[in-house]
Order: structure tokens, then C-alpha cells, then sequence
């Protein structure tokens, strides 16, 4: 079969061009009532198996990312698990933010220890998402070897004295679900329903923001005076939970995303039209964007449709550099301050690559699925060349590249470890 590159916007004319013969025959059959109260039909995502990519900078990161991810041992992985656990925990340490680190101390410049295991669920939808695309045998058997691990773990000690539990509780259920929806993990929603009760008792009642209000909780006295125990993030929650419900996980997923919707301080004030960015955790904000899109695809919900929309335009009209990026310093700014203009000259953290554009991605995605309009489709493109492909992929020491932009010599420094 004869394969043919074609570029984004010749593949939306051509499918454009069939949709609108498709609905110009529905609308010769259907009656005027019903074509004003039918709903707007979704655009249909493409499976990950159903796309494949030719020879290009983003096969090539996709290839390189995953072989280094394939090369992780599973001992390493499992380690921070089993020793929250008491279990004993074979293995070398990563090294970074992912080890269970009795040395560290954030109030002294420690950070070796930060977070354990927290991107543990995300390398699980690494590896499932790959076989899907793939269809490579070894990436579905990675993912069944180290459920069976972590499903050995599961339980409360887990969360005693941890930073992030609903950061890593948000990407394990993520992990978990993609390996029930990709490679066929049939006891997924089990381990899911296990993880969620050892998760539950530590996290907030309901959807907290990052700083003032998680302050207000009473402070981990193992840590005192570490202000990192006031950075997780609740408030993306919903996303991967209603994704949880409607693959099937049960009710109980639906009624966790409905409490963990930030509607007081965010989505209702957005959806009114009110600019509350400023002043906010750039990344996780925007990630939260998701969940009031999955809000609007699960309750049909309005209002969180348009929050999300309202939100997007203000982050596209005040608070985005020309190539798509934003957030400098990881915060959104204060429209017309002059403070975006200014940030490249005062710091080197321009826009977080892995987690804006991840965040961005997911956000646009949802935007032209639900609405078919182009400029969604262009900012995605937009943050993809510029940011992405700007980069090199993660490297085989755990070095991920982490903040577009140059050092005052012209170099681009700035990287993150990655576990």
C-alpha cells in the first residue's frame, strides 16, 4: 500500500469536505426541530495503531523516549513502592526525585528524594500507549510485570509523610486504566479500586488550591517548616477519574470527579468570563483545563465547557510568547503588567517543555474535538515545533530537558531529572 505525507491542514480539508457532504444529506431528512436540538457530534480520535509516522523528528523522539523508558529496570521502579511497603526492595536507586531518599531535606537544597515513585503511573501509560501504537509484544509485557509488582505493594504506608498524593494518585489511576483500556489488563479496575482506598484517606475532601488553601491543612510535622507539602495538586483530579467512569471503573469514579472539581475558585469565575490565571501555578492550572473539558464530555455540563474555552483564549491572548510557550517562572502573569515582555531577560524558566505542552496537548485535543474549530489545531502545532521538537529526547541518565530557553550565552541549559 502506498503511503502519502500530507500536512494537517490538507487532511482537515479533505476530512471537512466529507463531513459537510455527510451532514448536508442529514439535513435533507431531517426535520427543523431536530436539527436544532441535536446535540454537536464529536470529531473521532484516531486509535494510537491507527496512525503511523513516517521518518521525522517526532518518530525519531518517540522511538529514542521509548527505548530509553524500555531500559528502566523494573527492581528500580518498584523500589520506592516496596520500601514504603516494608517489603524488600532489590535494585539500584534512579537517582533524582523518584528514590525513597531518608536524606533529603528540600529547607537546605536537598531535593534528591522529592517525590517517590510519583511518575511511576505515567511510565505505565508510557508503555501501554507504545503498544498500542506498535503492537510491540515487550511494551505490553513491561506493563504486566510491573502491575504485578506494584499490586504486590498497595497499601496505607504508602502515603505516610508524602508530598504529592494526589499527584501521584492522579497518575496511577491514569496508568492503571490505559493498561486496562490498551493491553487488555483484566484485573485493572481491581488493582484501580485498590489503589483508590489506599489513596483516599490522605488526600483533601475536596479540590484544593495549590498553596494558601493546602497550607491550611495540618502540616506533616516530619518536615516542619517545608512549604513543598503545600504544592500538590487535587484540583486535576477529575480528568483521569472521569476518564476512569466512562471505561467502565464504576460510579464511585464519577462521584470522586464531581467532588474534586475546582468550580469556587476557577472553573465558575472562568466560565463567567473573569481572568483568575494570574497569579496561579501555570502547568498544573492549565492541566486542570482538563478536567473541565472531561466535566462537559461526562456531565454535559456547559459551564465547564466554558470555563475551559474562556481559559484557553486568555492564555493564548495574554499569556503566551510568540512560539506558543508560557508561564515563565512555572506562574501565570498579570495581563498588561508588562511581566511576560519582561520575564526572558530575568529568568532562564521560560515555559515548562514536558509538562506545558503536555498540559497544552491534552487541552486543545479536547477543544477541537468537541468544537471542529482550526485555531486549536494551530496552537497545538504551534507549541509542537517550537517547544517540543526544540528539544532533545529524554536521555538514558534520567536527564530530561525541562525549560525552553537560553542561558545569557546562548546555550540551552536548563534540565530536570526525570525520576
Amino acid at each position: 500500500m502506498m503511503k502519502r505525507c500530507i500536512s494537517r491542514r490538507s487532511f482537515l480539508q479533505l476530512t471537512s469536505a466529507a463531513g459537510a457532504a455527510r451532514l448536508g444529506r442529514h439535513r435533507l431528512l431531517a426535520s427543523p426541530a431536530s436539527a436544532v436540538s441535536a446535540p454537536k457530534p464529536l470529531l473521532n480520535e484516531f486509535g494510537y495503531g491507527d496512525v503511523q509516522l513516517a521518518e521525522c523528528p517526532q518518530q525519531r523522539q518517540f522511538a529514542e523516549t521509548q527505548a530509553v523508558l524500555m531500559g528502566l529496570k523494573e527492581d528500580s521502579l518498584l523500589k520506592p513502592f516496596r520500601l514504603r511497603a516494608g517489603m524488600l526492595a532489590p535494585g539500584e536507586d534512579l537517582g533524582g526525585w523518584y528514590d525513597e531518599f531518608a536524606g533529603y531535606d528540600y529547607m537546605h537544597g536537598v531535593d534528591h528524594g522529592f517525590a517517590p515513585a510519583a511518575s511511576f503511573g505515567q511510565w505505565i501509560s508510557a508503555w501501554a500507549r507504545g503498544y498500542a501504537a506498535t503492537g510491540a509484544e515487550e511494551k505490553r509485557a513491561k506493563v504486566d510485570r510491573l502491575l504485578e509488582g506494584y499490586a504486590k505493594t498497595i497499601g496505607p504506608g504508602f502515603y505516610q509523610h508524602f508530598r504529592f498524593p494526589a499527584y501521584t494518585y492522579d497518575k496511577l489511576v491514569q496508568g492503571v486504566i490505559d493498561a486496562h483500556q490498551f493491553c487488555a489488563r483484566q484485573d485493572a479496575f481491581a488493582i484501580l479500586d485498590r489503589t483508590t482506598d489506599a489513596a483516599l484517606p490522605h488526600l483533601p475532601d475536596r479540590a484544593l488550591d495549590r498553596g494558601s488553601q493546602m497550607c491550611s491543612l495540618p502540616h506533616d510535622t516530619s518536615f516542619p517548616g517545608d512549604e513543598s507539602f503545600c504544592w500538590d495538586e487535587s484540583y486535576t483530579l477529575p480528568e483521569s477519574l472521569f476518564i476512569a467512569y466512562a471505561r467502565g471503573a464504576g460510579e464511585r469514579y464519577r462521584a470522586l470527579g464531581v467532588r474534586y472539581l475546582k468550580d469556587d475558585t476557577y472553573f465558575d469565575p472562568l466560565s463567567q468570563g473573569k481572568n483568575v490565571l494570574p497569579g496561579k501555578h501555570a502547568y498544573s492550572y492549565a492541566n486542570a483545563l482538563s478536567s473541565a473539558m472531561q466535566a462537559y464530555l461526562v456531565l454535559n455540563s456547559e459551564k465547564h465547557l466554558l470555563a475551559a474555552k474562556n481559559a484557553f483564549q486568555m492564555i493564548q491572548n495574554t499569556q503566551s510568547f510568540a512560539t506558543g510557550g508560557w508561564g515563565p517562572d512555572e506562574m501565570f502573569v498579570v495581563p498588561g503588567s508588562g511581566a511576560l515582555g519582561a520575564s526572558p531577560l530575568k529568568t532562564h524558566n521560560s515555559f515548562e517543555t514536558p509538562c506545558g505542552s503536555y498540559a497544552h496537548f491534552k487541552l486543545t485535543r479536547y477543544l477541537l474535538r468537541v468544537t471542529g474549530e482550526t485555531q486549536y489545531g494551530d496552537s497545538m502545532e504551534r507549541v509542537m515545533y517550537n517547544t517540543v521538537l526544540g528539544v532533545k529526547p529524554l536521555q538514558p541518565d534520567g536527564r530530561a530537558f525541562y525549560y525552553s530557553d537560553y542561558n545569557m550565552e546562548g546555550k540551552k541549559v536548563y534540565y530536570r531529572n526525570a525520576w
